[in-house]
């Protein structure tokens, strides 16, 4: 009977669509879990608006009811969405996109939407909507997947939304490898390709190409002792962004004719690699760690979404622990450049570095600081760069941030301070004067908490100036925030008031105050009450600048089960 109800209920979310985006049960202990169970949420709110100087920005009345139910089938979530307003009516499974994924010992199954990950360079978390099976039998590592990888979207010249329209594409995938999750080698193929007839009607305002892809790749963790680990992965891949363009010419001898026999290959057809590599050795008191990349131009996976291309990076990483720990330091250089085949018109090399300290001095004093920076120089490529505009620049930030931390029996309280400046210089004088900038923030908090009564009253300050030849921006605000527990927390009433204080090339721009009032009441754990006032008032100090206030009054109940 068991077995009986189990396929039923497969069979009902895969026949509805309805299945958890992300969910892995055990088969062996699907009998242990409670057959239905529903929870989840629903609320009502009311909200009335005023304004007074300006257009109103939403209407003077509105409501709207919510509702975010869970089903729960063996184990099994599934979440709507429920939402009715004077303006909207919908009905909805917030996630669109499913996958149950049961397992038994050493296999488990996906079926519906996956997104799998086995390789950066091959299959990178691509969705899938299909099927896929993982065994991992001792240590050996074995893997395939089936799916449509984007769906057919017609052209739709009446939508008010641009509507990009797209071949259906479907791909497969397969690794075969061996090892464990900390040392192990993978190999992975997979080919995607688009279907020319998966369109009802030819796309007339947008030119739609049907591209066919091969990628191959190896993936592996090495972990040679405790303490020496190496990793590294490498791709190449043959593109083809056009199945229909034109063949290359019989004397042509171009190295991308080579797959012809396994896919369409032609004009537009393009064969580049990937790799990366990873060297660390950890110790209790410090690691390090040496990073390649190389991504050639225009490489591309079907399995997935987004690569930087025509970049190589070498990236060196120490980090030191000390002080039993107290003492964090952890810093990063390295170097970047583009222009991997020489085909650019210029070269643009990086330099990144960066360094980073936390030190618990005490158990009340500690401190965070961070220096970063960031350079940039044009050079040479396929052109000499124009003196004029050739950019070259220096960006740099650094921060500083100490603590305080107080814990008494009766109060509580902590305080920090955030310093943090950023810069840009121009190494170009030509330049220099539209794009160097430097910017100040000082940021104070303080909290005080009262343990036995649960007051908590904080204030901070913020001071921001931006400086730049084009002008000067300064901002100053202080603000308040109250917060007191009732009844046994079961009321909870919150105050919280901001002032700012705007100049803008050291004359007043404007002055802006916000304040906001919570009450939350529980009556009990199904039922809870909201009410929330929120005043906003804008006071321009100048010609160009408006002047309004804006009230809003929100009432609402919620009900938990």
């Amino acid at each position: 009977m068991r077995r009986i109800r189990w396929a039923m209920v497969i069979f009902f979310l895969l026949t509805s669509g309805i299945v958890p985006k992300v969910f892995s049960q055990d088969l062996e202990t699907i009998t242990e879990e409670k057959p239905v169970e529903i929870s989840g949420t629903f609320s009502a709110f009311g909200s009335y608006y005023d304004v007074d100087g300006i257009a109103p920005r939403r209407k003077d009345f509105s409501w709207y009811f919510t509702g975010n139910p869970i089903l729960k089938l063996y184990g099994i979530e599934i979440p709507f969405s429920l939402t009715v307003s004077e303006q909207e009516r919908s009905f909805r499974q917030p996630f669109n996109q499913f996958c149950i994924s049961p397992s038994y010992k050493w296999a488990k199954a996906h079926l519906g939407y996956t997104n799998l990950t086995w390789s950066p360079f091959t299959w990178a978390g691509q969705t899938a909507m299909g099927v896929g099976v993982e065994l991992n039998p001792g240590k050996f590592r074995f893997g395939a997947l089936y799916g449509r990888l984007n769906r057919a979207v017609e052209e739709d010249l009446t939508s008010p939304e641009a509507i990009t329209p797209a071949y259906k594409r479907t791909g497969y995938a397969m690794k075969v490898g061996y090892g464990t999750e900390t040392s192990h080698v993978d190999l992975i193929l997979l080919k995607g390709q688009d279907d020319e007839n998966s369109l009802n009607t030819v796309p007339t305002q947008t030119e739609v190409l049907a591209a066919e892809n091969i990628v191959a790749g190896i993936s592996s963790k090495m972990k040679f002792t405790d303490h020496l680990f190496w990793d590294f992965d490498v791709a190449s891949s043959v593109y083809t962004r056009d199945v229909n363009a034109a063949d290359f010419a019989t004397d042509d001898n171009s190295p991308v004719k080579k797959f012809e026999s396994i896919m369409e290959i032609n004009t537009s057809s393009q064969w580049y690699n990937a790799y990366q590599t990873e060297v660390r050795y950890e110790e209790k008191t410090y690691k390090i760690k040496a990073k390649y990349r190389r991504v050639e131009p225009d490489f591309q996976s079907m399995g997935a979404y987004y690569f930087q291309t025509d970049v190589e990076n070498i990236t060196l990483e120490p980090s030191v622990y000390l002080l039993k720990n107290k003492l964090k330091i952890t810093s990063s250089v390295g170097r970047q450049r583009d222009n991997l085949m020489d085909k650019k018109s210029y070269t643009t090399k990086r330099f990144i570095g960066n360094v980073g300290l936390d030190w618990t001095i005490s158990q009340k004093f500690g401190f965070n600081a961070m220096y970063a920076n960031f350079s940039g120089e044009q050079g040479k490529g396929l052109k000499i760069p124009n003196q004029a505009t050739q950019q070259s620049y220096v960006s740099q930030n650094m921060v500083v941030m100490p603590r305080l931390t107080f814990v008494k029996e009766k109060l509580t309280h902590f305080h920090t301070l955030m310093l943090n400046k950023q810069w840009m210089t121009d190494k170009n004088p030509n330049t220099a004067n539209l794009t160097e900038y430097q910017v100040d923030n000082l940021n104070y908090n303080s909290n005080f908490v009262f343990n036995k009564s649960g007051f908590m009253v904080g204030v901070n300050y913020l001071l921001s100036i931006f400086n730049s030849d084009a002008n000067t921006n300064r901002l100053n605000g202080v603000g308040l925030n109250v917060a007191k527990p009732f009844f046994e927390n079961k009321m909870n009433l919150s105050l919280s008031a901001n002032g700012t204080q705007q100049k803008l090339n050291g004359e007043p721009f404007a002055d802006i105050i916000n304040v906001t009032l919570q009450n939350t009441y529980n009556l009990n754990q199904h039922h809870g009450l909201t009410l929330r006032g929120t005043y906003l008032d804008n006071k321009a100090k100048n010609g160009t600048g408006v002047s309004f206030n804006e009230y809003n009054i929100d009432l609402g109940y919620t009900y938990t089960f």
